[in-house]
This record gives C-alpha cells, structure tokens and sequence, in this order.
C-alpha cells in the first residue's frame, strides 16, 4: 500500500498542535506493520466476550411510504468497544494520544440491519474509518441510508401516529461472544433535520434480544431504536378536509334556489361531479391501503353519497312541486304540512276549533231580510216551517245532537282547516326540510370525523 494515500486518512492532533509525520509513521508501523500477528488483529475480535456500546444519531427523515410499508432515514450508528491489543503510550510517540485509519486494518463487528426493507447487507461502506485511542478504545461511525420496514396505522389519518423501529443485529455472532448496550436511552437528535410532514414526539433506544428459530440455547443480542412520529396535518385540512365541505354545503344550497328557475337538477349534478373530479385528483395523497382502511377515506365516501341523495332530493322536490293540483292528496300529508307551517308561524291549530260546551252562531235570514244569530245546532228549515204555521217570530231551537256536532266538526276540519294544503305547499315544507337537514347532516359528519380521528371519540 502507497503510504501517501494512507497519510490523507492519519491525522492526529497534539495539544492543539498538527503531530510530526514521523511520529504517525511510526506507531502505525508499530501497530499494524511491525506485528507478525496483523492478520489476527483485523480477523479476531479482542476477548471472548466483546462488549460493544452503541448510540444511535438521526440525521434527517426522507419519507414514509403506507403502500409499501418502509421508512427510510438517514443515520450514524457509532460503536465503540475496548481491543487491549491496539494500546501505546502517548508519551512515547510525542503525545499521539488517537489515530484514524481504514476499518479494514482491525477487527469490527460485522453489523447488520435486521428489519430491512431491500436485501441483507453490512451496514456502512467498506472504506469506512475508524478511531482508535491510546488507551485500547475503538470507535466507529457509520453514516447509511436506511429502507426498514414499519407496519403503518392509517385509521386516524391525516392525525396519525406512527411508531417506527429500527434494529441492528451483529451478524454470526451470539450474545455470549458479542454483547450489546445502549449508550443513551434515547436517539441522538443534536443534527438533526425537520422533516416537513412528519414531527418527532420522542425517541427510545433499548437492547432486546432474539432467539432464533432453530436454536441450540443461542441468543442475539440487538440495538433497537423507536421513533415515535405524528404527522403535520395542516396541509391535508386546507386541501382536501375544507374543500369537500365547502363543496356539499354549495350542494346543499340547491334548495334555495326557486323551484321555477330549471336550475335545480343541473346545479346538483355539477356539485357532485366537481366533488367526484376534486377526490380524484387528491386520490395519490390518501393512503392506499385497505387493513386498516382510513377513516378520511369512508369520510370522502359519505359525502359523495350525501352529494348523491340531494340530487335525488331535489328531483323528488321538483316532481311534488308540479305535481297536478287536483291529484288527491293523502290527509296524513295534509295534517302533518299544516301542523308544521301552524309551528312555523307560532300558531295553533286549536284557534280554529270551536270552543268546547259554546254555542256555534248560525246566520239565518227572516222574513224581513233581517239577519239574526241562532244557537248552536238550529235547523233553519225548522224554523220557517214554524215561521209558516205561526206567522210569528223566529224561535230559538237549540240541537244538542253528538251526531250532529260531530258532523259540523268533520265538515270544519275537512273544509276549512286544510282546504289551502296543496301539493306546492308540501313541496315547499319537503324542500325546506331537506336544506336543514342536509346542513346538520354535514356539519355534523365533519364534527364527528374530526373528534374520532383525533382520537377523542
């Protein structure tokens, strides 16, 4: 090997100062050149048991895909562990208290991402560096971009939580030839990138352990790192939650318009094929996935079928509204418009009853073309017999006949209370009706998905 191309990767430093070419030459010539055993060095690890700490730095979050289901990061797991065999004294080499030099001139634990997401490979690249201290400490820092899997819960989207891990195994090696620990209990964020759509809420570092399927008493030891992730919703509200209320609630202002104007079916049909052309082009940002399916996604499809049943609603309006007049009209419609058109006017229907155990006035006309009142229940055809054979006055007759009462109240009732329900004015009570309670239905479906998809509900 050239040393010239070596000496670009050995540099120390000597309090403050750059330490002389020599002194490098010399304690690598020493360590790696000058020892018969150089090849046990880069092969063997240090003990029997190597004990290995590690710490976990994320430097940036470049997306997570539901589809798929991966998380792709970029990080720097940095490893250090003790090799007696690699020590010096500072003093004799001008105090060079640290080298750096290729991983490949010492032995390194062969680490591996368990869970991920393309094939099986060791983590880093092969000309990674490594520091080695006087004192026998060797560190290494690898910097990788990670694909790992990550089982994604979209029910709540665009609120969702995420919860993401990734796991580094050593490869070949059990616990009781190389252990693990965690130098924090937590993730390194000090270089940190924010990430647009996505916030960190915190981070957990731990060491668990696998036993393999077909075992003889071996266990791995792991690094396992949880990322917990709560998405940014913001964007997703302005674009795609208020837009398709703002749509419906245009929809359901189809029954304002007056049913004369033949705009109605045309108005209806544009609303629900703008809301069906506004889902589609939105379609990429909503997850695709069906287990768990999103509740944004049955949200979207209740509107669109709300959209659907008022355009049938306003066909049905339009159809009462010019139905012909003089097609009967069932009495439950009749007493039911007119009990709702008496509320809306904060009237009563018992103002037009008679008043119970009181005399209903009947006009009869005399002789003279005089006009009297006559009691409740008189019979005017009685009265000018009586006139005929007396040739007197009139005389009050008071009927108290229930069948005859009972005649006069169905004939009031029949006549007279619903004689102006007609089929516009039911068409007008159904369409205000719908307007109503298309507006609840729509408020209240977007309180009601908001409140479960934070998990309120």
């Amino acid at each position: 090997m050239k040393l010239a191309v070596l000496f670009i990767f050995l540099f120390t430093i000597k309090d403050g100062e750059m330490a002389n070419r020599t002194n490098i030459e010399n304690l690598y010539t020493i360590l790696f050149l000058g020892k018969s055993n150089n090849e046990l060095v880069q092969n063997i690890r240090p003990s029997f048991h190597t004990e290995i700490i590690g710490s976990l730095s994320l430097l940036s979050i470049s997306g997570l895909d539901e589809v798929s289901g991966t998380f792709s990061t970029m990080v720097t797991l940095t490893l250090f562990w003790q090799d007696d065999r690699l020590k010096w004294d500072p003093l004799e080499h001008n105090n060079l208290t640290y080298l750096i030099v290729p991983q490949s001139k010492v032995w390194t634990p062969s680490i591996i991402i368990r869970n991920s997401a393309k094939k099986v490979k060791t983590l880093g690249l092969d000309d990674n560096l490594i520091t080695i201290h006087s004192d026998g400490n060797v560190y290494l820092n690898i910097g990788d971009f990670l694909e790992t899997i990550c089982s994604f819960d979209v029910t709540h989207f665009p609120f969702d939580r995420q919860n993401c891990e990734i796991l580094f195994i050593p490869w070949v090696y059990f616990n009781d030839s190389v252990g693990l620990k965690q130098k924090m209990s937590d993730v390194d964020m000090s270089l940190y990138s924010a990430n647009g759509m996505w916030e960190i809420l915190g981070t957990q570092a731990a060491v668990q352990y696998v036993l393999p399927g077909v075992s003889r008493g071996e266990v791995y030891a792991e690094l396992r790192y949880t990322i917990e992730m709560e998405r940014r919703y913001s964007y997703f509200i302005l674009t795609i939650f208020m837009p398709v209320i703002m749509l419906l609630l245009l929809n359901s202002a189809v029954f304002i318009l007056p049913a004369d104007s033949g705009e109605r079916v045309g108005y209806s049909i544009t609303c629900l094929l703008a809301l069906a052309v506004f889902l589609t082009l939105t379609a990429d940002v909503l997850p695709k996935t069906s287990d768990p399916l999103s509740l944004l996604s049955c949200f979207l499809m209740l509107l669109v079928l709300t959209s659907a049943v008022i355009c049938l609603m306003t066909k049905i309006t339009l159809w009462l509204h010019h139905k012909d007049e003089k097609s009967p009209m069932p009495m439950f419609l009749k007493k039911f418009t007119y009990c709702m058109l008496c509320k809306g006017r904060k009237t009563c229907a018992k103002t037009n009853e008679p008043d119970k155990g009181g005399d209903i006035i009947v006009l009869v006309s005399s002789p003279k073309n005089k006009v009297r009142q006559e009691p409740r229940g008189f019979d005017a055809n009685q009265s000018k017999k009586l006139e005929t054979r007396s040739g007197a006055t009139h005389k009050h007759n008071r009927v108290g006949s229930k069948k005859e009462k009972q005649a006069l109240e169905n004939i009031d009732e029949g006549e007279d209370l619903f004689s102006e329900i007609t089929w516009k004015k039911f068409a007008e009570l159904f369409n205000f009706l719908c307007l109503v309670l298309t507006l609840l239905f729509t408020g209240l479906l977007g309180f009601i998905y908001v409140l479960i998809a934070r998990g309120n509900l």
